[in-house]
């Protein structure tokens, strides 16, 4: 599955573009690419993903920062796929939650964070994601390969749960609300969607959910 965009736009661009091809529990990603993605931390350890939706925002999950009590020993790296490679790195002012966030299943399970100071987007290193505009509607779109990105674990097995220090991706495919792995996850179609592999090749099922 090959992602690409317009040279003219002016989000969804990367340095360069990338090509997911195979996954079983997560793979590599070519250098310089998916450049709007961040990584957060809380003191040096990776604690979620983000992807940057302006210079000073980023598009998070609530459920990465609901429980925490204290935003000072948070920090934002960009521009890099390595989580041993800070590149550019920021603080954060503020954490926005989603006013109708539902921790027990996971709806509207999203969180705009406010940096303390913009990230430099003269580095090619760094880009903008694309958000839908308004207009966005949720049509039925089962089997409509979807890329998902981030430092997760690449296996399932409890004693190596570390995350991959190289962003990973995966290539999974939009299922219906109907099967059984998404009746058990999904509470409100209206605003979330199911999506990995039903075949379990592709580590573990996998959720992503969308707020309207």
């Amino acid at each position: 599955m090959l992602h690409s965009c317009s040279i003219n736009s002016t989000c969804g661009c990367s340095k360069k573009v990338d090509l997911s091809t195979k996954i079983i529990g997560g793979q590599d990603v070519k250098d310089s690419s998916w450049n709007w993605m961040v990584s957060i931390r809380f003191r040096t350890n990776h604690i979620c993903g983000g992807s940057l939706i302006s210079p000073d925002f980023v598009l998070s999950a609530a459920h990465c920062f609901i429980s925490l009590t204290s935003l000072a020993n948070i920090r934002i790296t960009a521009g890099s796929i390595y989580l041993s490679n800070t590149n550019q790195k920021r603080s954060i002012s503020k954490v926005y939650i989603h006013r109708n966030y539902k921790s027990d299943k996971y709806i509207n399970d999203i969180a705009i964070i406010q940096l303390s100071s913009p990230f430099d987007m003269s580095d090619s290193l760094l880009a903008l994601i694309c958000l839908p505009n308004e207009t966005f509607k949720r049509q039925n779109q089962t089997n409509t390969e979807v890329i998902a990105i981030g430092w997760g674990v690449t296996t399932i097995e409890k004693d190596k749960n570390t995350p991959s220090n190289v962003l990973q991706q995966v290539t999974l495919k939009l299922i219906n609300d109907n099967e059984i792995p998404c009746r058990l996850t999904i509470h409100d179609p209206s605003v979330q969607l199911c999506a990995g592999d039903l075949l379990g090749t592709k580590g573990r099922m996998k959720t992503i959910r969308f707020c309207n």
